[in-house]
């Protein structure tokens, strides 16, 4: 699939599940403490914060958000040009929900997109946990959800994105 593909299924699969699509917002936020849009959750801030009501019936959208980052907490400006991961300008693809779901459905609906129907090898795929606890319910929705399907042998925790081997790609929820 060519990134273009890519991107316009990612959006047709959420409008699917009543997401409203909305456009990315401006590289240059109307944010005092950010210099460029730098992550996909950016244009939300407010309705995370409080300080707006989400608009949208039902409250869930998905994006496709273009970002720079050129410091601060992600400053990846040494490492650009050295790999494929390491970039200042990129484009995020988002699903959000401001109220409406929460894990149970963001880990279905990611399997669903990236093994059924982009049809990546689910045996390629890691899912992880940070520091779950006893009571987490991504935890056990994550063992039904993906390792229940026999694909995983065991969670694994990861600190760190380098620690992960080569060309393996991520479920997070």
């Amino acid at each position: 699939m060519t990134s273009a593909q890519i991107r316009q299924s990612f959006l047709d699969f959420f409008r699917e599940k009543k997401h409203t699509i909305v456009p990315s917002s401006s590289l240059l936020p109307d944010a005092p403490n950010l210099l460029f849009t730098n992550a996909g959750m950016n244009q939300f801030v407010p309705i995370f914060l409080g300080q707006q009501k989400p608009s949208w019936k039902p409250p869930r959208v998905a994006d496709t958000q273009k970002c720079i980052r050129a410091g601060g907490k992600h400053n990846d400006l040494e490492d650009v040009g050295l790999d494929t991961y390491h970039l200042t300008f990129f484009e995020m693809l988002g699903n959000w929900s401001f109220g409406d779901y929460f894990k149970k459905e963001a880990i279905e609906w990611a399997w669903e997109l990236i093994v059924e129907r982009w049809r990546l090898p689910a045996q390629r795929l890691y899912a992880s946990v940070y520091k779950p606890g006893p009571d987490e319910r991504a935890s056990s929705i994550r063992k039904r959800t993906i390792i229940g399907r026999g694909y995983f042998r065991t969670p694994i925790l990861i600190r760190k994105f380098t620690s992960l081997p080569p060309a393996k790609p991520i479920i997070s929820g």
